[in-house]
């Protein structure tokens, strides 16, 4: 059954590629289609023995220090080996590199979870037809997704081992986490509180584990591991924060988009160019120009000045007027469908027709029960089996650090699918837990129940709860 949901999930791509093969790259597709071509001029410039572009390398991949390169990276294989490749193939290309992460994230959560996760998988996200439609883009939202379900899996691996005696994680198995870690965060860069929470809780557990069991002698391998895959995952990310800070004048470690996106969120756009912006161009590229003439005229950094900018927009933001935003955002967050209308054949107009069935109704029949499922797993706590609670602690952790985004940003309708995949994982974890409680499932031996992951469930549902009524409250 598995293998045939994997086979239908892939031939939706295949059927939608058809469809919406010849749409041009557009908005920030058109930004990492240029990062791409930057990093594969920069490949052949180094092959070749010659000097890099350093202002192609700062105009197209650093640009104004909005998108990690993530995108580029996975363009560039392709602009490398057809410089004058089209939007067609690159779509193309897109789809083959989402299906195939695709797969490898269902081999693991098979491996790692189990079937039913997998299976749950391929259906949920998989089979939403608006998230097909955006595994056919280069927004990083959606592999940034699948990236950390892979992530998760592995460390899902690596505390079970320790639970059962088998020691911690070797140095590769460390690399590699570490590597899996930055690929999130380089693919979409408000990721980075999942990768943090899910990574700190697995080595919590997992040091935690081992030196009750053997003292920390036990555990000194796992800290030189988890040391490693520290280590690969700032190594990794240095060379950009180097490369953009450079570009830019000023202290990068990710991208610059907090300041202008909190100030367009929850500030007054008039006073976002401490008054009135250009009105000649969009609320995200005029804060911009004006932060980088004011820091020609003053000396400062231009992200420095944004962040002068934003606070200034943001002076007279109340408790109830930023509630208020936060609940505007949700909303937006949860209409899935605005991509849907965007991706579309010409043929297809956006409020009639087959294509509106499919790409938007369907789509949102599928999410929304899904979305209050997931959000119910939240509140739920495992109990029984200590495989799920790590699970539950995970899925949860990804979760709730992924919709911190309203609270900080405009709500956009493509930012749901990075947490799609753990949704999907989550309404199986409510699913066993229920299951559990009316059969009463004893755990088999080595599965008992810890009393500390059964708190700290207690403790993310409490913040859960604190945080919808305290907005409820508020607004």
């Amino acid at each position: 059954m598995l293998t045939v949901l994997v086979v239908v999930a892939l031939a939706l791509k295949v059927i939608f590629f058809n469809r919406v093969a010849d749409l041009p790259l557009r908005g920030d597709e058109v930004a990492y289609r240029d990062a791409g071509c930057a990093i594969a001029n920069l490949v052949r410039d180094l092959a070749g023995l010659n000097a890099p572009d350093g202002s192609e390398l700062s105009r197209d991949l650093v640009g104004s220090g909005w998108f990690m390169p993530g995108m580029g990276l996975v363009l560039a294989p392709l602009y490398l080996l057809v410089p004058d490749a089209g939007d067609p193939l690159a779509r193309m290309w897109l789809g083959l590199v989402s299906g195939a992460v695709f797969v490898v994230a269902v081999v693991e959560v098979r491996r790692a979870l189990g079937r039913p996760f997998a299976i749950a998988l391929c259906i949920f996200p998989a089979m939403v037809p608006v998230w097909v439609l955006l595994s056919l883009t280069a927004y990083g939202d959606l592999l940034a997704g699948l990236v950390l379900v892979v992530l998760l899996g592995r460390l899902l691996e690596v505390v079970t081992a320790g639970r059962a005696g088998e020691g911690g994680p070797s140095l590769a198995e460390g690399a590699l986490l570490g590597f899996l870690g930055i690929a999130v965060v380089y693919l979409r860069s408000s990721a980075v509180l999942a990768v943090a929470f899910i990574a700190v809780a697995a080595a919590g557990v997992l040091l935690w584990t081992l030196v009750r069991s053997g003292g920390w002698e036990r555990a000194r391998g796992s800290v030189i591991s988890l040391a490693v895959a520290s280590g690969v995952f700032v190594g990794l990310l240095v060379p950009w924060s180097i490369g953009a800070s450079a570009a830019l004048g000023d202290r990068i470690i990710t991208t610059t988009t907090v300041p202008t996106a909190m100030a367009n969120t929850f500030g007054d756009r008039e006073q976002v160019c401490f008054g009135p912006c250009d009105p000649g161009s969009t609320v995200w590229f005029a804060p911009v120009r004006y932060a980088r003439e004011v820091a020609r005229a003053t000396g400062e950094g231009e992200v420095t000045v944004l962040g002068q900018m934003s606070a200034y927009a943001r002076q007279d933001v109340t408790p109830r007027s930023y509630s208020e935003d936060v609940v505007d955002n949700l909303d937006r967050y949860r209409n899935i469908d605005g991509f849907g209308a965007i991706l579309k054949p010409p043929d297809a107009p956006h409020d009639e027709g087959v294509w509106q069935w499919v790409a938007r109704d369907v789509s949102l029949w599928m999410f929304r029960p899904v979305s209050w499922l997931a959000a119910l797993a939240l509140l739920v706590v495992s109990r029984r089996r200590y495989g799920d609670q790590v699970v539950a602690v995970f899925v949860k952790l990804g979760l709730l650090a992924l919709l911190s985004q309203p609270f900080v940003h405009l709500g956009g309708s493509r930012y749901w699918t990075t947490a799609g995949a753990l949704g999907g994982l989550a309404v199986v974890l409510l699913a066993r837990m229920v299951w559990g409680a009316v059969r009463k499932v004893e755990p088999e031996p080595g599965d008992e129940p810890s009393r500390l992951l059964t708190a700290v469930q207690w403790l993310l549902s409490a913040v859960a709860v604190a945080a919808v009524a305290t907005v409820a409250l508020l607004a």
